[in-house]
Formats: C-alpha cells, structure tokens, sequence
C-alpha cells in the first residue's frame, strides 16, 4: 500500500446529490445544515467512489460565519476515510477556499485503511475540481 492517495471530485459532476435544510435565516442568525454526495475519481479520471458529507453553517456576526465540514471518502474497496474541515467565510456557504490547500487530519477509517492516521489536504479550484492528497503516518 502506497503512503498517499491521489483522487479528485468536481461540485459540478452532474452525479452530485445536495440537500441542505436552512434551520434559522434571521439576519444575525443564519445556521444551516447540508448533506452532499459526489463520486471521486482517480488520476485516471476512473471513479473509485464518493465523498459523502454533512456541512455546517453558523453565522458568528456581520458577514461572518463558522463553516464545518464533515467529509468521508468511501471506496469501491468498502474502505473509507473520515476528515474534518472548518473555517470562517464571509457568506453562508460551504465552498472550500480557493486555491490554498485546505489540511486536517484523518480522523476515522475502515477496512483496508483501517488504523492508519495521516493528514488529507485538499485544494478548491475555480472550475469546480476538489483535488485531494490523503498523506498517511508510518
């Protein structure tokens, strides 16, 4: 087994499934709840699974609002991979920011990934593509 993953997913892949629920939309107090799902593909442009997520948005003040993103990658191999992402945006919603590499650490995974721990870095591109690098520990 390689000590990285390479894979990317498009918001724009027309296999995407969003729902999100707008719990409160006051002016002060805007928090919402979503749930995305997205095939993922290899460097090979091959699926090889989906990215499932539930992403949170809590509105702090004035064009401030706390986004959380709660991430797994599920494989055709029945593996999986769980990450968690959080940041401040400026609008209530949950895209990545743009061009800069969006890291944290692995937090759950299963099967043939089972008890590895790493860092997953991810990088939003203007056109839609998810570029992810999964760094696993020794």
């Amino acid at each position: 087994m390689s000590n990285y993953l390479k894979f990317y997913f498009n918001i724009k892949d027309p296999e995407a499934k969003k729902y999100t629920t707008v719990v409160n939309d006051s002016l002060t107090n805007y928090v919402s709840h979503s749930f995305i799902s997205l095939p993922i593909y290899d460097i090979y442009n091959v699926k090889i699974g989906y990215k499932v997520s539930d992403d949170y948005i809590q509105q702090l003040n004035n064009n401030q609002y706390s986004v959380r993103i709660n991430s797994t990658y599920h494989f055709f191999n029945n593996s999986s991979i769980s990450w968690q992402y959080s940041f401040i945006n400026n609008a209530p919603n949950y895209y990545y920011p743009l061009n800069i590499i969006n890291a944290s650490n692995i937090i759950s995974t299963t099967g043939e990934y089972f008890g590895k721990t790493g860092v997953v870095s991810l990088i939003a591109n203007e056109n839609g593509t998810r570029d992810v690098t999964i760094g696993f520990n020794f």
